[in-house]
């Protein structure tokens, strides 16, 4: 009997592989006819014919569960392949789950981040407004006033800038913070 050979698996459901699954039935059911016909007409068919067509119909038979084998071969190839896909696909999808949950602790921790500082700026600037408007009670003319006033307002100005640039700063560090696993993992799939 022949060693079955290596071949690429055939589409499922395809006509060469139906054919190809039915083959040994359909080779077994016409060496029975040629059997049957050789029993009915011992005298018609020589002895050497009857030997010949006996070869054949075993021939044809190896042949057929040869190609059997190989569909089977090539089915369990497919199988063990889909299952590899499978696995990667699987491991691929938990990096990624990974990497966005890794993401979103450093993007909440950031935004956390971020509040507090707008809150701390905000309590700067209540307390500033309220000694201004102490001071601005305590003075004891128009210019002195208008003075506090100028002075506060410069004051209020570089405040703010500075906190801007603070929290300008801290959302940059979170923005790039968060993107970082992002851009870890896609080089890592962009590499494989």
């Amino acid at each position: 009997m022949a060693t079955p050979r290596k071949q690429k698996p055939l589409p499922a459901g395809s006509r060469l592989a139906k054919n190809i699954t039915s083959a040994p039935e359909k080779i077994m059911a016409r060496a029975a006819e040629a059997a049957e016909v050789v029993r009915e007409a011992p005298g018609v068919i020589s002895p050497a014919l009857d030997t010949l067509i006996q070869e054949t119909a075993q021939k044809a038979v190896a042949e057929a569960r040869d190609a059997q084998e190989t569909l089977r071969c090539a089915t369990e190839d497919a199988l063990v392949q889909t299952r590899a896909a499978y696995d990667k696909m699987k491991h691929a999808a938990e990096e990624v789950t990974e990497t966005i949950e890794t993401s979103y602790v450093t993007v909440t921790r950031g935004i956390g981040q971020l509040n507090q500082k707008a809150l701390e700026s905000l309590k700067a600037q209540a307390d500033a407004n309220l000694e201004h408007f102490k001071a601005l009670a305590a003075a004891r003319s128009l210019p002195e006033a208008f003075t506090l006033q100028t002075d506060y307002a410069r004051k209020q100005f570089e405040s703010i800038s500075n906190q801007m640039k603070e929290m300008t700063a801290l959302a940059q560090k979170v923005a790039t913070d968060a993107a970082e696993p992002l851009k870890t993992s896609f080089g890592k799939s962009l590499a494989a």
